[in-house]
């Protein structure tokens, strides 16, 4: 006959009530109690090829900035953060966070250019924004409508700081991404010759 089974402490289901259901690096909360939700303000990023779509809001979703093309030049760059610094002093935003949705490469220049004018960019994958996405829109995606999944994300706790990579992890990841190529190269280049030497004894027979 087995064992009862012991009941689970109440200080063990408190703990469960207690942890946080947001991803680690996504979480916001704290920093949204600190300065207060109308002075914590998010940029969502819409990123494309040649240009990009911005808007800002504060965290209760009030629009600062509506949504705003970018694009992808230094001047860009220039003014649309000089537009963010001057509407940060007008609302006293106290903290702020820009959110670029993951596209390719397509997203790195503003990324780029947001982290060097000092401001912290987190990045949402296109999944996240599209489950936010289509319940508000389900049958309409355009630059606008991703905004606002993009700033629902981030609300959401799915606007994710990236880790800080040492320099030479990246090196040596560069080196066997290459070396990786080189074994794929060599071994169609591998089948190709034998292909054609079956062809010509083929031939020669």
């Amino acid at each position: 006959m087995s064992a009862p089974t012991k009941p689970r402490s109440r200080s063990h289901r408190t703990r469960s009530s207690d942890s946080l259901l947001h991803k680690p690096h996504g979480a916001i909360h704290p920093r949204v109690q600190a300065a207060g939700p109308e002075h914590f303000a998010i940029i969502a990023i819409d990123p494309a090829k040649a240009r990009s779509k911005w808007m800002m809001t504060d965290f209760y979703g009030n629009v600062l900035i509506p949504p705003t093309e970018l694009e992808h030049h230094a001047r860009g760059f220039e003014r649309a953060i000089e537009t963010i610094n001057l509407q940060i002093k007008i609302s006293s935003i106290k903290d702020v966070i820009v959110v670029i949705e993951r596209t390719g490469k397509f997203h790195h220049p503003a990324r780029r250019a947001f982290a060097a004018a000092g401001f912290e960019v987190r990045i949402v994958h296109p999944f996240a924004t599209k489950q936010f996405r289509q319940p508000a829109h389900p049958d309409c995606k355009t630059d606008d409508t991703d905004l606002a999944a993009i700033y629902r994300t981030a609300v959401n706790g799915f606007g994710l700081t990236e880790p800080v990579v040492p320099e030479d992890y990246l090196q040596l990841r560069t080196w066997a991404r290459h070396r990786r190529d080189l074994v794929k190269k060599t071994t169609a280049l591998r089948c190709q010759i034998t292909d054609l030497i079956h062809e010509a004894r083929k031939r020669a027979g």
